[in-house]
């Protein structure tokens, strides 16, 4: 295996320094972290993770301790649950969820066909987010998911029946933040946990990680140093020019009340409230040690550097199998603009296909690229990746904490990512060497 450098840090930094200051399409916080091979090649934290648009000088930098809500990234976390309930044997992947809910959970277009907890994670489900993805803790799923309930949204939730096309549970992809919610539903009903203290205790805390579902469960710390998640913007529009404007978490260092929220709810009715699909608040490096579990084949390690198994090894070659492949000839799924081409266990597989009619490429770079695990978070202003080669113990975190102008104004040049996650990524992988005199290449990619 190459042993990898960074060709060049000062020149990387300047370069993510650049693109933090893109006239017009600026951020307001960016943290970047490369790990190879046992060790942090590389970090670097630009911008502020709170931003006093009165007193600018007030403002709090990004730093190494700074924890974002870091959007869909959070499912890898809510996948390493899940399977985790299925080594003990609390769950069967490819069982009728139904049985666990305690409740029928069917797409009411094809009411003979079980929704399985594989389909979840793969995103072949047959549901769809509608309107709402989320809910409140005194509604229950099942009131979301049946027939003339208050969020029921006329049926929604649920693919149709389209002709040509077999959108049918286990035969399209389509990518469903709302059966993330179902998994952390389930989660509650098998381990009788809330989702967020499962996490904690089972995922977070074994490896000594201040990070959590739910921002009451951080320490002081973790509190003071929670970034706040920025669009610029003027009157709910977006604007280039206007000032930035807080979107989520802005705490300003105090611990938000959630007791009284939380009164009453009973574990395994809405495991939605947690934000299973996008919920998770950590930083960049513990993104690092949750990153080492899927490269070391279930193991990581705590803070004294101690081994911590979380998963066997096997459960972990299983969730980086590719489980559903687009296929444009049988149209089997929504490659979402040509991102999504190839999907494992919860995890986004890049395969590094060119563009074509469905849609741009997944490529990292503008010509043969890597073909990484992992996955990409998008809300709130937030942009975010965690990408992975297990065979090259090698990847990388970046996360953005806000972008100054709407992310449809700067497409990718050469991929289905925005131009702001190109220019990073391509910072990265160039900068990403061997060590080798024989080998200064970008890390290879596999066939």
């Amino acid at each position: 295996m190459p042993n990898y450098t960074i060709s060049d840090r000062a020149a990387l930094h300047q370069k993510l320094e650049a693109i933090v200051r893109t006239p017009g399409a600026d951020l307001s916080g960016l943290t970047v972290v490369i790990y190879a091979q046992g060790r942090i090649l590389y970090e670097g934290y630009f911008g502020y993770r709170w931003i006093d648009p009165q007193r600018p000088e007030r403002s709090l930098p990004v730093t190494a301790q700074t924890r974002f809500r870091v959007a869909s990234v959070s499912k890898l976390v809510t996948a390493l649950a899940t399977m985790q309930l299925v080594e003990r044997g609390l769950l069967d992947l490819d069982a009728d969820v139904s049985d666990t809910l305690g409740w029928t959970l069917r797409n009411p277009h094809w009411p003979d066909i079980p929704i399985t907890p594989r389909m979840l994670l793969t995103h072949t489900s047959s549901l769809r987010d509608g309107e709402a993805y989320t809910f409140p803790p005194q509604v229950t799923l099942r009131e979301v998911l049946t027939s003339g309930g208050p969020y029921y949204e006329n049926g929604a939730h649920f693919a149709s029946r389209l002709p040509h096309v077999d959108h049918a549970p286990g035969r399209y992809f389509s990518y469903c933040n709302l059966g993330f919610g179902v998994l952390g539903t389930l989660i509650e009903r098998v381990s009788e946990e809330r989702f967020d203290h499962y996490v904690d205790r089972h995922i977070l805390q074994p490896l000594g990680l201040d990070a959590s579902f739910n921002v009451c469960n951080l320490s002081d710390e973790g509190v003071r140093n929670l970034a706040t998640l920025y669009r610029r913007q003027r009157n709910g529009v977006w604007d280039a020019l206007a000032p930035w404007v807080a979107q989520m978490d802005d705490l300003r260092g105090v611990r938000p009340a959630d007791a009284e929220a939380l009164r009453g709810y009973r574990p395994g009715d809405n495991g939605t409230i947690f934000s299973p699909q996008g919920g998770l608040r950590i930083s960049a490096r513990d993104l690092i040690e949750l990153m080492k579990v899927f490269l070391h084949e279930g193991q990581g390690w705590d803070r004294s550097g101690a081994p911590v198994r979380l998963l066997q090894p096997k459960t972990v070659r299983q969730m980086l199998t590719v489980q559903w492949r687009f296929d444009p000839i049988a149209g089997n799924g929504d490659p979402y603009g040509g991102l999504m081409r190839a999907w494992g266990l919860g995890l986004h597989y890049l395969t590094n296909a060119p563009a074509d009619a469905y849609g741009a490429s997944d490529r990292l770079l503008t010509a043969e690229s890597p073909r990484l695990w992992g996955h990409t978070g998008d809300a709130y202003g937030l942009l975010s990746a965690l990408f992975f080669d297990p065979e090259q113990d090698f990847g990388f975190v970046y996360i953005i904490g806000g972008v100054g102008c709407a992310p449809e104004m700067r497409p990718g040049v050469y991929s289905a990512f925005y131009r702001w996650e190109e220019e990073i990524q391509s910072a990265i992988l160039t900068a990403s060497r061997s060590a080798s005199p024989l080998d200064r290449r970008v890390f290879p990619s596999r066939p």
